[in-house]
């Protein structure tokens, strides 16, 4: 946290473009250091029986702010310039690593022993195995998502652009507002029902994307990308944090997760882009989905072996 405050700081002393990416490669590192000790340390604190719950409180900060932030950047900007936003996000980094340093314990005592699965041990975990497969599916059609459904929107359909930041506004704010509710009933009612349900939905909104012929179709369709986000997030967190907890290595799982996630979303719009060159834009929804639905399977049936194990 403190080397974000550092690196939101950065941006103000940029003069050239090599600055410029250097500034982004602190900020990206810093990003990489809070996000899985973050998830970890939540993991670790959730109660038994009800980590999907409190993993779903903690996608609900982590949407809210994702949501928060452009609003609260722009209107700075637009009151007292640039420089204030970055001024602002500099300050609340610090004031989150104050916050942090003050009233968080530590998981154990420095100098103390650390313990570290192998990673061998992580790919024998057929369940875990089966969530890092979908949870790389689901971020190559966001990613595909993200980047061709504004192209698609404007093109096909003559959308504003506040036409199109509903549609993506409307996705997080739902999956946002299903968190913790979806979380806590996945507890009870079993986890992997919330994950087939929601990658099933996931799919099906990837297909019929391009099949939208007005913006009330597209909305709905995004309204349901998220509620699918809502149910199978929170369920996936939680399997997440049983795995780590068994495995005695909650960082270096939520690591692995950030990391696939993180290439999913990287390859998401290159994979899309080729097979917009080969066949049109909307075999890139319709690859997606087709991804999507292997990765629901992959996990059914990965989730399943293990359990009967």
């Amino acid at each position: 946290l403190l080397l974000l405050s550092l690196a939101s700081l950065a941006y103000l002393l940029c003069q050239n473009v090599a600055q410029l990416v250097g500034a982004r490669v602190l900020h990206g590192l810093a990003a990489a250091l809070v996000m899985p000790a973050s998830l970890a340390y939540m993991g670790e604190l959730s109660p038994k029986g009800k980590e999907a719950g409190h993993m779903g409180l903690f996608n609900a900060f982590f949407f809210g702010g994702l949501a928060a932030g452009p609003l609260l950047g722009g209107g700075l900007k637009d009151l007292w310039g640039m420089r204030s936003s970055f001024i602002t996000m500099g300050v609340l980094a610090f004031f989150a690593f104050l916050v942090t340093s003050l009233a968080l314990p530590h998981d154990r005592p420095w100098g103390g022993p650390r313990t570290m699965p192998h990673w061998r041990s992580l790919l024998r975990k057929r369940p875990l195995v089966g969530v890092l497969l979908i949870r790389f599916c689901f971020s190559v059609g966001i990613g595909i998502t993200w980047t061709f459904l504004p192209l698609l929107a404007t093109g096909r359909w003559g959308l504003s652009g506040s036409q199109i930041g509903l549609l993506i506004s409307l996705n997080v704010l739902t999956a946002m507002l299903l968190q913790v509710p979806s979380g806590f009933l996945s507890d009870r009612l079993g986890k992997k029902g919330f994950v087939l349900v929601g990658g099933g939905i996931v799919a099906l909104c990837l297909y019929l994307i391009p099949w939208s012929r007005s913006f009330r179709e597209l909305l709905l369709l995004n309204l349901l990308f998220g509620i699918s986000g809502g149910l199978s997030i929170p369920a996936l967190m939680g399997i997440l944090v049983e795995e780590g907890k068994d495995l005695g290595g909650m960082g270096t799982v939520m690591g692995v997760t950030v990391m696939v996630h993180s290439f999913g979303m990287f390859l998401g719009p290159i994979f899309g882009g080729l097979v917009v060159d080969q066949i049109g834009i909307d075999g890139a929804f319709q690859a997606g989905a087709a991804l999507s639905l292997v990765g629901v399977l992959g996990f059914w049936g990965l989730y399943r072996r293990g359990q009967r194990g």
